[in-house]
């Protein structure tokens, strides 16, 4: 599909999330970038530090005004009758306000980390796409896949929040309805879901490459010997024709792949630091969410009074939030299988291979596997399904996996 301009590089991809971050406060270089080097990195402008300073400044103002409307002002703990909930709904807002705070600051401290990160994923794109039969990224439906999924997010937030604040102004009297609070509300909320898609962009972005890696190496190494000038790979659900290639050939491209691999396994490792403590934090709002919106429930079904539509309303808003935690958890065990797929594709390589110099290639590359896979964690448990399993075996507790 032609689109009136052209997306040819990972830069270009998250122009998208990098402006509607730079508009909420939550872009590591305020000033934009320098667009004569746009494919390149990210270049701030001579006298960004003073600018960025303001920024930052006038977003933080801007927060705490947003969280002093939502405390002080709308007196939740009157509305729902209910001085348990009310005070949950404050430590829902300072909670919000200090990931908020927290994912501007830290990502101002490491936007030269973010430029790196960026930068390795655009030479990981310049080293696949040198080989002739690579599988490479499809920058144009990443991109478009991206602004769906932001303007996507947009509508769902703006529906839920004007039919929650009609309602409220409907049953509650004292409840303030006004542009003040209605854009204290949008920016609290802009603020998680930022902090998720900033993650979740990157880790699709580094997923999607380990995917074409695993794709570009079935496409020069066998896994099922057959006879005939081709051999076919036996990967599920795949089926492609691997042409048998010299062996000068193949110990070029393995070596090739284990440079990217290993440039992606960095790129994975600056995710983890650039945001495994905002999206700590985003779980841990979501599980006061959670304990929020199900309490409200169950009063709501025990007095089936006027808060019950308000018990409903806000369980609904507790999915929304579980959703982006739900996302990032899907996403982050892709991640991981496609670094175990990897792995299982070499040994098969091996199985099938004759040469004595590509086999020892093969083995040496299986001890980068070993020590180096894809994962997403953030120091104390991984961000995979296992997480969601040992919390349910657990009885709903807080049990950790270990990380070995």
């Amino acid at each position: 599909m032609r689109r009136w301009f052209a997306v040819r590089d990972v830069y270009e991809v998250v122009r998208p999330l990098a402006h509607l971050s730079t508009l909420f406060g939550l872009a590591s270089t305020p000033v934009f970038y320098n667009p004569t080097s746009w494919s390149s990195r990210l270049v701030p402008t001579r006298g960004s530090t003073w600018i960025s300073v303001v920024y930052l400044v006038a977003f933080f103002a801007l927060y705490t005004y947003s969280t002093y409307l939502t405390i002080f002002v709308q007196l939740f703990h009157v509305l729902y009758k209910s001085l348990i909930v009310g005070r949950t709904e404050y430590a829902y807002a300072v909670i919000m306000y200090v990931v908020i705070v927290f994912s501007m600051v830290f990502l101002y401290l490491v936007r030269d980390k973010l430029a790196k990160l960026l930068h390795l994923l655009h030479q990981v794109d310049r080293g696949l796409a040198d080989f002739p039969s690579a599988i490479n990224s499809d920058h144009q439906r990443a991109h478009f896949q991206l602004t769906v999924a932001i303007w996507s997010v947009a509508i769902v937030t703006g529906v839920m929040v004007g039919v929650g604040y009609c309602y409220y102004t409907t049953i509650f009297a004292t409840f303030l309805y006004n542009a003040q609070t209605v854009i204290a509300y949008l920016l609290s909320i802009n603020g998680y879901t930022l902090s998720m898609i900033q993650a979740s962009t990157m880790v699709l972005l580094a997923k999607d490459r380990f995917a074409a890696i695993n794709g570009t190496f079935r496409m020069y190494f066998p896994t099922t010997p057959t006879s005939g000038g081709f051999l076919t790979t036996t990967a599920p659900g795949h089926t492609a024709e691997t042409a048998v290639c010299s062996e000068k050939e193949q110990l070029t491209v393995l070596r090739q792949i284990k440079i990217l691999h290993d440039k992606l396994n960095d790129v994975v490792e600056l995710v983890n630091y650039c945001f495994s403590v905002q999206i700590t934090f985003c779980v841990g709002l979501c599980f006061v969410i959670g304990v929020v919106c199900s309490f409200g429930l169950f009063r709501a079904f025990i007095y089936r009074n006027e808060l019950f539509y308000m018990g409903v309303l806000n369980f609904i808003w507790y999915m929304y939030y579980l959703f982006f935690v739900l996302f990032f958890i899907a996403v982050g065990s892709k991640i991981t299988r496609e670094g175990k797929r990897i792995g299982v594709l070499v040994h098969k390589a091996i199985n099938c291979s004759t040469s004595t110099a590509v086999i020892n290639e093969l083995n040496i590359f299986s001890q980068q596997l070993l020590h180096r896979s894809p994962v997403i964690t953030c120091g104390l448990f991984v961000y995979d399904w296992t997480l969601l399993y040992t919390v349910s075996y657990s009885g709903g507790g807080c049990k950790i996996n270990s990380i070995n």
